[in-house]
C-alpha cells in the first residue's frame, strides 16, 4: 500500500508540472489543427419594404451589391461546414440613403454563437426611376409548321388584354404583347399555356426582367384544318386594239392555300378567274384590278388566310411599232407557176414594213426572212404580185407587192 502511495507522492512537483504541460500541449495541438480563420462567402440579397419606393409610383433596379460578398471569422472546422446559403442578407428600402444606396444586414442562420462578421458597411446600389403601367392586347400567334397537308385555321387566346408595369422607357418601347404557340408536326387542334413576350416596333423582344405582367401565361388554342396549295389562272375575253400587244397577265399572289374537307379539296386543282373579269377590248394601257377569289371556289372550300383571298391582277400591254426591212428577193419562192414558164423578180430586194414589239423587231435579221409569191393564173409578162412573208405570230407584215417577170 505504501509502495503505491509513494508512486503518486514521490516527485509530485515534477508530476504536476508534467500534467500542466500535457494540458497546455493539448490546447496547442487543438488550436494548431483547428485554428481561427477568416473566409469569404457570397449570398443573394433579400429586399424588404419595397413599397417605400413602389407606392410613390417609382421602380428600382439593382445596379450593384446583389449578390453580396462578405468575410466571416470562426474556427476552421466551423467555416468548413458553412456556405453562402447559411447566411441571410437583407436590404431594407426604408433606410435607403441618397436615393441610391440601401444598407445590407448580414445574419448567420446557423452557428451564430461561433462566427463573427467583421464590421463593415455593406450596401446595395440601386437606380430609382418613374414607373408606369399600360394595357396591351394579347396577340396569339403560332410558330412552326403543322403536319403535311394541314394548316392553322385560326389561333385564339383565353385572355384578351394584359397590364404591364415597369420602367417608363421600357413600357413605352412595347408595341405589342404576343403569345406564341408551337404547332410543329401537329394534325389536330392544340391548346397550351404560353408565356407572354413583349416586342418593339421592329419585332425584337423587349427585355422583361424589369417588367411585371398582370398575367405571366395565357392559354392559346390553334385550330388545325386540312389544306391544299393551288395556282391562280386568269382567263380573258375580247381582243386588244390594233397596235397593242398583251405582254403579260400576273396575279399576286400566284398561288394560294385553300382549306376544306379532303373530298372537297381533291376537286380543286386551280382557281380560275373567269373571262368576264378581264375584257381585253376595253384595255388601252396597263391595267390592274383586284378580286375576291373565294367567290370562284366551290362550297365548303375557302382561302385559308383571309388576306390572301384578295388577289391583284395586273395586265401589261405594250404598243407595237413598225420597221421596214429590205428583204432579198432571192429569199422568196414563186409558187403555182404554170408548167413551161419561168419567173424572176425585177428587183433584187423588196421593202416590207413589219409591225411588232420593238424587242421582237430587234431580233429579226432581214437577210434571213423568207416568204413567197403566188403566180397562179399568170401568163408571160410583168406582173405585180403580193409578197407573203413566213413570220411567227407576233409579227405582222403589211401588204407589199413586187414586180415578177414571167417568160
Amino acid at each position: 500500500m505504501n509502495r503505491i502511495k509513494n508512486i503518486f507522492l514521490n516527485n509530485i512537483g515534477l508530476k504536476l508540472l508534467a500534467v500542466l504541460f500535457a494540458i497546455g500541449l493539448w490546447f496547442v495541438v487543438i488550436n494548431f489543427n483547428d485554428p481561427t480563420q477568416t473566409k469569404t462567402y457570397t449570398t443573394s440579397v433579400d429586399v424588404i419594404n419595397q413599397e417605400v419606393i413602389l407606392d410613390q409610383g417609382k421602380y428600382y433596379e439593382v445596379i450593384a451589391g446583389d449578390p453580396v460578398t462578405f468575410r466571416v471569422t470562426a474556427k476552421r472546422s466551423v467555416l468548413e461546414q458553412m456556405s453562402g446559403s447559411d447566411f441571410q442578407a437583407i436590404a431594407d428600402m426604408e433606410y435607403i440613403e441618397n436615393n441610391q444606396y440601401v444598407p445590407i444586414t448580414i445574419t448567420p442562420l446557423k452557428n451564430a454563437d461561433k462566427v463573427s462578421i467583421p464590421s463593415k458597411n455593406y450596401s446595395m446600389e440601386v437606380n430609382i426611376g418613374k414607373a408606369v403601367s399600360n394595357q396591351f392586347t394579347v396577340v396569339p400567334k403560332t410558330s412552326g409548321n403543322p403536319a403535311a397537308g394541314y394548316g392553322v385555321e385560326d389561333v385564339v387566346s383565353d385572355t384578351k388584354t394584359v397590364t404591364v408595369y415597369g420602367p417608363e422607357d421600357v413600357v413605352a418601347s412595347i408595341t405589342s404583347v404576343e403569345a406564341t404557340l408551337p404547332v410543329d408536326g401537329t394534325d389536330r387542334d392544340i391548346t397550351q399555356d404560353v408565356a407572354l413576350k413583349a416586342v418593339d416596333s421592329s419585332g425584337k423582344q423587349v427585355d422583361t426582367s424589369k417588367l411585371d405582367f398582370s398575367k405571366d401565361k395565357v392559354k392559346v388554342t390553334a385550330h388545325i384544318c386540312m389544306v391544299k396549295t393551288v395556282p391562280i389562272k386568269v382567263e380573258t375575253s375580247g381582243s386588244l386594239q390594233d397596235g397593242l400587244e398583251l405582254a403579260s397577265i400576273t396575279t399576286t399572289p400566284k398561288e394560294v392555300v385553300i382549306k376544306g374537307e379532303s373530298r372537297d379539296l381533291n376537286k380543286v386543282t386551280e382557281i380560275v378567274v373567269p373571262a368576264s373579269v378581264i375584257n381585253l377590248s376595253l384595255i388601252t394601257a396597263d391595267f390592274e384590278t383586284t378580286v375576291d377569289i373565294n367567290q370562284y371556289l366551290p362550297n365548303r372550300v375557302n382561302v385559308l388566310n383571309t388576306a390572301d383571298a384578295t388577289v391583284k391582277i395586273k395586265v401589261d400591254v405594250s404598243n407595237k411599232v413598225s420597221k421596214t426591212f429590205k428583204i432579198p428577193t432571192n429569199n422568196l419562192t414563186i409558187n403555182n407557176l404554170a408548167p413551161g414558164l419561168k419567173g424572176e423578180f425585177d428587183d433584187s430586194y423588196v421593202n416590207v414594213e413589219i409591225v411588232a414589239m420593238k424587242e421582237q423587231l430587234d431580233k429579226l435579221d432581214e437577210t434571213k426572212i423568207s416568204g413567197y409569191v403566188d403566180a397562179s393564173g399568170l401568163s408571160k409578162g410583168k406582173h405585180a404580185v403580193s409578197v407573203v412573208l413566213t413570220l411567227d405570230s407576233e409579227y405582222q407584215a403589211k401588204t407589199t407587192t413586187t414586180e415578177l417577170i414571167i417568160e
